[in-house]
């Protein structure tokens, strides 16, 4: 099941600031923000810097990305949002067919966790949970548009919308309770029942007591902040794409345990649960970094040239393997670190 929704020491720049959430009102804080950062755009491609690993041309995919450990299948959104995209990833090769594409009833604008099957896709005004070997939907009304959702390790799903709401969906599809305080919910990520929520607009990570309706410890996470990840040790692992940095959180409540320098506009973000590696994706140029973290310090410890623009990342927890999507047509790229 892959839940995602699962050094230098220093000090944040920003003190933490302790916030109260409720179920009751919309109303978004009043407090600085800024502009929700993009990633940086691609250079043009460079003939003498192919893509590592194996890359697979694939036809109006290129905007989201996801994987399921228990069917080991790739989903994708096209390129338009309108459909969904489900690959085997055994013998996954260039000429490879998706062996399921779902329409959508609106655009997309994520998807969230994939497991046993079933995958949470983003639509304005609700979730959609979609069985990728039926092709079944559920959808489950929901206001504003969403823009993060993870399946918690209890069975909830929590999903997050661009009003600055946390919403907790329960297995039966009911919404259960209504968390506010954000700007925006751009990120969520859970790791044995400890939720943290990234807001791209206050460029801030939030931990969130969901029992309780509440939220806790904020911290500011670098400039820019854009993706949120957390490993099985229950370190909060995000991306600064302003600031050019690539950032830890631990503990309860969280504290910031590294700051560390990463140029040329780091963006997505994932861990590898087998090698203990750190993925980040730069897309201002073209590469991908594994880290090592069991220092304190990241250590780089691998780097690969990617496909053009590879703003989604996900990686196989189980056998390490990197799946990089391009955003402009670049295709599918596939790194298998332990054979390049």
């Amino acid at each position: 099941m892959n839940v995602r929704g699962r050094s230098l020491l220093v000090a944040m720049a920003a003190a933490a600031l302790v916030l109260s959430g409720c179920s009751d009102s919309d109303d978004t804080p009043d407090v600085p923000t800024i502009a929700p950062q993009t990633p940086i755009a691609a250079p043009a491609a460079d003939p003498a810097k192919p893509p590592a690993g194996v890359v697979v041309p694939v036809a109006n995919a290129g905007t989201a990305l996801a994987y399921c450990t228990m069917t080991k299948q790739l989903a994708m959104l096209s390129d338009d949002g309108r459909s969904v995209l489900f690959y085997d990833t055994a013998g996954l090769a260039p000429g490879a067919a998706p062996v399921r594409t779902v329409a959508l009833s609106d655009k997309a604008t994520g998807v969230g966790t994939f497991s046993s099957g079933k995958l949470e896709v983003l639509i304005p005004g609700a979730l959609l949970i979609i069985d990728s070997t039926t092709g079944d939907t559920v959808r489950v009304d929901l206001p504003g548009t969403p823009l993060s959702a993870v399946l918690t390790s209890g069975g909830d799903i929590l999903v997050g919308n661009d009003k600055g709401s946390l919403m907790v969906v329960d297995p039966a599809g009911t919404v259960r309770d209504t968390i506010t305080g954000f700007v925006r919910v751009d990120a969520i990520a859970e790791h044995e029942g400890q939720v943290v929520v990234l807001d791209r607009a206050q460029s801030s990570v939030t931990e969130v007591d969901v029992e309780d309706s509440d939220l806790g410890v904020s911290l500011r996470s670098g400039d820019g902040a854009t993706n949120l990840t957390v490993d099985h040790y229950g370190r909060f692992l995000t991306t600064d794409t302003l600031g050019g940095e690539f950032l830890a959180f631990y503990g309860d409540p969280i504290v910031n345990k590294f700051r560390h320098p990463v140029a040329f506009g780091p963006y997505a973000v994932d861990y590898d649960d087998t090698h203990n590696l750190a993925w980040v994706a730069t897309t201002g140029n073209n590469q991908v970094t594994a880290y090592e973290l069991a220092t304190g310090t990241p250590v780089q410890v691998q780097q690969f040239q990617t496909v053009s623009q590879a703003n989604s990342m996900v990686v196989n927890p189980e056998t390490g393997t990197v799946y990089l999507l391009s955003a402009d047509g670049g295709g599918l790229q596939i790194i298998n670190p332990d054979q390049q």
